[in-house]
């Protein structure tokens, strides 16, 4: 099926797509809210200012996926591959990605408030003033992420993986950090007041404060 055939059936009223694949395929600007992707091929594809608030890409592969600018706010991505897509701008409020794998993912800027991504693979993602606040990311790794001015307040961070995580001027106020492993993570500027910490929390390596060289 390609891309116009799916707007074509979905505008008829079906919305299970379930498996289909649309590798490379552009829905650039579709309206495709409560649309069932399930286990889709979704690799390389354009999904740029589409509208998938409330979809189901549950297991979906979203690998090299470009999804700037799109909404996916309460969009179910449990366990969905999306290493390497490009999500920069993107509206993911109340999405599930629960052990989802958004390794090397590019989501500079994105609205993850109140998302769940218990468990997702975050590796070297690159976070830069992404908006993190309430999320749930209890036993994410997020080792070697770039997080600089992100904003992490309330976020349930107990058992994360941040070792080398770029936190530079990242707003942790609230978080918890119980059992988080902060191992060499970059604190420099970054807000922790009111963060929980117990004898879990690993911060051994981590740097605090910035030298700056005249």
């Amino acid at each position: 099926m390609n891309a116009d055939e799916l707007l074509k059936r979905y505008a008829a009223g079906e919305r299970n797509f379930h498996e289909i694949n649309l590798k490379q395929a552009s829905l650039r600007e579709a309206f495709l809210i409560h649309i069932n992707l399930a286990c889709a091929n979704l690799t390389e594809i354009n999904l740029v200012l589409a509208d998938l608030s409330w979809a189901k890409l549950n297991f979906a592969d979203l690998k090299n996926a470009c999804l700037v600018m799109a909404k996916l706010n309460a969009a179910d991505l449990t366990g969905a591959n999306l290493t390497f897509a490009r999500l920069t701008g993107a509206d993911m409020v109340e999405a599930n990605l629960k052990n989802a794998n958004l390794s090397d993912t590019k989501m500079i800027g994105v609205d993850f408030t109140g998302a769940c991504l218990y468990g997702a693979n975050l590796m070297e993602a690159n976070l830069i003033d992404a908006c993190l606040d309430k999320t749930d990311l209890r036993e994410a790794n997020l080792s070697e992420a770039k997080l600089r001015g992100a904003s992490l307040q309330q976020a349930n961070l107990t058992g994360a993986f941040l070792y080398e995580a770029n936190l530079q001027g990242a707003d942790l106020r609230g978080a918890d950090l119980r059992g988080a492993n902060l191992s060499g993570a970059f604190l420099c500027g970054a807000n922790l007041e009111g963060a929980k910490r117990d004898d879990e929390t690993n911060l051994s390596g981590a740097i605090h404060f910035c030298i700056r060289q005249l």
